[in-house]
This record gives structure tokens, C-alpha cells and sequence, in this order.
């Protein structure tokens, strides 16, 4: 009897720790703006959730016939910067992101903070659009958290129109 309530107690366990492993979740988020032809426009990436991270990847893709890659900035993640990014193929409209916290702490974010900036040189005319999105192509989606397990990515894409 003490064996059956030992396994079902374990069970119960099993279970618990598989569905808040599951449960666990991030978002990031693509901020929307509106800008001139040859502005220079930033957008905001951020994300809610963010709690005890360990690692993040994804890609940004854009429509390079209306926005030009110009520069990163404003990096707010521990051990993010430049060198995090994929910009050999930032003229196609693609940047893949692969960022880790090097002390193996994880990190923690307000929800909604921002994690860096994002700018681009407007080139489209006036009425055109390019969304800011996030993409499993070339890099997958894939976030870790202290426990190192895999948390879900959803994502709010952003944009720009061109006025």
C-alpha cells in the first residue's frame, strides 16, 4: 500500500513539474511606428515575462524595400550587444539573435521592458509598410530559463508606416 502511495505521490509530482514547465511562457515585442521617407526610425524591442532567463533566440525579418538596417542600441539584457546579432544579412531584411547570460544567473525584466533598439533609414514612399517581425527562419524560437527549461516564445510583431 505504502508503494502505490509513493508512485501515485511521484506521479502527482511528475505531472505538477510537467505542466508549469509547460506553462511557462515569454513574450516578446515589436514596437509599431510611423516616420518620413529618409527618417531615421527606432523601434523598441521588448518583452513581458521575462524572469530568470538564461538564454533567447530568434529572428527579426523586414521589408528591406522600405526599411535599411542602420544600427543596435540601447542594449538593457546583461552581456547583449552587437555580437548577439547575425548582420550579414541585414540588407536582405533578416537578423538572426542568439543571446546568453554568461554568469548563468538568469535574468529578470520588468514586464514590457525594453531589451535593445532596433533602427532603420526609411526608404519606402509615402502609404508602404514594413512589418517588424519575429521569425523561426534561419534561427528557431527557443528560450531557457534558470531551470534550464525550454519556455514557450510568443510574440507581438511590430512595424513601420511610411507617411
Amino acid at each position: 500500500m505504502n508503494n502505490k502511495r509513493l508512485a501515485l505521490t511521484g506521479l502527482s509530482l511528475f505531472f505538477a513539474c510537467l505542466l508549469q514547465a509547460q506553462s511557462m511562457a515569454i513574450t516578446l515585442k515589436a514596437e509599431k511606428a510611423s516616420a518620413k521617407t529618409g527618417e531615421t526610425v527606432c523601434l523598441t524591442i521588448s518583452a513581458a515575462q521575462f524572469s530568470k532567463m538564461l538564454s533567447t533566440q530568434y529572428t527579426l525579418r523586414w521589408d528591406p524595400k522600405v526599411l535599411e538596417f542602420k544600427e543596435l542600441k540601447n542594449f538593457k539584457l546583461p552581456f547583449l550587444n552587437k555580437e548577439n546579432f547575425g548582420l550579414q544579412n541585414v540588407k536582405g531584411g533578416v537578423m538572426p539573435i542568439v543571446w546568453i547570460e554568461n554568469n548563468l544567473k538568469g535574468a529578470t525584466l520588468a514586464d514590457n521592458a525594453m531589451m535593445y533598439e532596433v533602427c532603420f533609414v526609411v526608404k519606402g514612399k509615402a502609404g508602404s509598410k514594413s512589418d517588424l517581425s519575429f521569425s523561426q527562419n534561419p534561427t528557431p524560437f527557443e528560450a531557457i530559463n534558470l531551470n534550464e527549461k525550454a519556455a514557450k516564445i510568443t510574440v507581438v510583431n511590430g512595424g513601420v508606416t511610411v507617411k
